[in-house]
């Protein structure tokens, strides 16, 4: 397995869900919408909506004021987000600290940021159902230290 380091938003969510949906049940087309306007979001720097973006639990245990240093610490790691492009879609399950389940699409993208080229670093974004919409349960950039899948050449 890759190692890789990443820094990741919304790691715990406090609300359980009683989700009995299979993976596949989250809409292909919808969730990589909402996937697409989180990277535009960052590339953007649309704070204000990308936190609008993502899941209420979160939006309910962080302030908008609050993520705002959780941006800064992300863009200081790995530079400020400068261009996507798609790489990757997996399906899967989300599973919670409290070890609920929601069904998920993650998407990859290349990054290329103010420090670094296309393709040194990955947006992934994390989209699952919330309430009766789609919204980003984590975002995260991550490098691999032993070299890049295949799936994002």
């Amino acid at each position: 397995m890759k190692t890789f380091v990443t820094i990741c938003f919304a790691i715990f969510v406090l609300a359980a869900t009683g989700c009995a949906h299979d993976s596949a049940s989250v809409d292909a087309r919808r969730a990589r919408e909402v996937s697409d306007k989180v990277a535009e979001a960052i590339l953007d720097d649309r704070t204000k909506d990308l936190y609008q973006l993502l899941e209420k639990a979160f939006r309910d245990a962080v302030s908008e004021h609050d993520f705002q240093p959780m941006l800064a610490q992300m863009y200081s790691a790995y530079g400020k987000p400068l261009e996507v492009e798609f790489k990757n879609e997996e399906v899967g399950f989300k599973v919670y600290a409290n070890l609920a389940r929601k069904p998920m699409r993650k998407f990859w993208y290349a990054l290329r940021t103010s420090t670094q080229p296309k393709g040194t670093y990955f947006l992934i974004t994390e989209i699952v159902p919330d309430g009766e919409s789609l919204r980003c349960s984590t975002f995260s950039i991550v490098s691999f230290s032993d070299g890049i899948p295949d799936s994002l050449k």
